[in-house]
């Protein structure tokens, strides 16, 4: 979404929110790299200076930036609050979702784990990343499935899963392009049968 009106005159807060969007619109769309408050503010079509009164620093805008595209995740997360489902679907399915969504943005993964210190540089920031992220509801998830009760064993095992399941992806999405196709040797199952086979051999 490219903001061609001025907006300078708009309130505040829909001024703020406005600069968020055309943000994040450019980080899909172009890559961290690309989204310099000097592109955001022509893209928004206001003077950088008011950018920089509504924000105060890129990487202030950046940490929102992340957490706005983190938002959308919600479908995937929502699956986790249900407890209708047995623990390893509740995982799997989570998964299925994040990496589709994930999908949708080839490249933004890499870029996101990159920008990781916006979002996680201090404690009070950490805390809200892992709220956001359901983080307990994934362990609570591993807990059910393996019986485990030790808080740290639980959350090496998240790691693992999370880094076996998307790191491929993250792989994939970062290799060179024969003819618009991957490379034959990156030709993985789908994310489902990737998972199932990972939790096979994982909660076995």
């Amino acid at each position: 979404m490219t903001r061609t009106n001025n907006i300078a005159d708009h309130p505040d807060k829909d001024t703020k929110q406005t600069i968020l969007e055309v943000t994040v619109d450019l980080i899909r769309g172009e890559g961290f790299s690309c989204a310099t408050m000097r592109n955001i503010a022509t893209r928004a079509g206001i003077n950088l200076a008011l950018v920089n009164y509504h924000y105060g620093s890129k990487e202030k805008l950046l940490a929102d930036a992340v957490r706005a595209l983190l938002s959308t995740f919600n479908d995937a997360f929502k699956v986790l609050e249900d407890d209708t489902l047995p623990p390893r679907e509740r995982l799997k399915q989570f998964f299925i979702r994040y990496i589709e969504e994930l999908q949708r943005y080839p490249g933004l993964a890499r870029q996101m784990l990159d920008q990781r210190h916006h979002v996680m540089g201090s404690l009070d920031e950490y805390t809200r990343y892992c709220k956001m992220m359901r983080i307990e509801k994934i362990l609570q998830a591993i807990q059910e499935i393996t019986g485990e009760q030790d808080k740290n064993k639980l959350i090496t095992m998240q790691l693992q899963i999370y880094g076996a399941v998307v790191f491929p992806m993250i792989t994939i999405s970062s290799l060179p392009k024969d003819n618009g196709n991957f490379l034959p040797f990156a030709n993985l199952p789908p994310i489902g049968e990737q998972i199932d086979e990972l939790f096979g051999r994982y909660f076995h």
